[in-house]
């Protein structure tokens, strides 16, 4: 039996620098317009195909993101110390969990 896996996927959004951009207008970026830009994208990557295989789990969740790059940091860095071993400096290990809390409360 075959189970089902959701995978994240991680984008970083980028302005156009070619828009003209009124200094007294914000740019607002809201889920619908971070969603819809998301599947403009693949569909023009992938094409249809693509974009109907990711529409079944396709949830935008910003905060699902943000859970998932943290956990893959934290997986980067036990790796890095496993491969550093006794050769990873003394305050390298207080450094990553002060940056990976500085995020965290960013989440709030």
């Amino acid at each position: 039996m075959v189970g089902f896996k959701n995978r994240y996927m991680v984008m970083e959004v980028f302005l156009d620098p070619n828009k003209d951009f009124s200094l007294d207008e914000p740019i607002i970026i809201t889920q619908f317009n971070l969603s819809k830009a998301i599947k403009d994208s693949i569909l023009s990557n992938f094409g249809e195909c693509g974009l109907a295989s990711s529409m079944n789990s396709f949830q935008g969740s910003i905060k699902a993101c943000k859970t998932a790059a943290l956990k893959c940091d934290e997986s980067k860095f036990e790796q890095y110390k496993l491969s550093a071993g006794d050769r990873l400096p003394a305050g390298a290990h207080q450094q990553m969990q002060n940056c990976l809390e500085k995020v965290k409360v960013l989440e709030h």
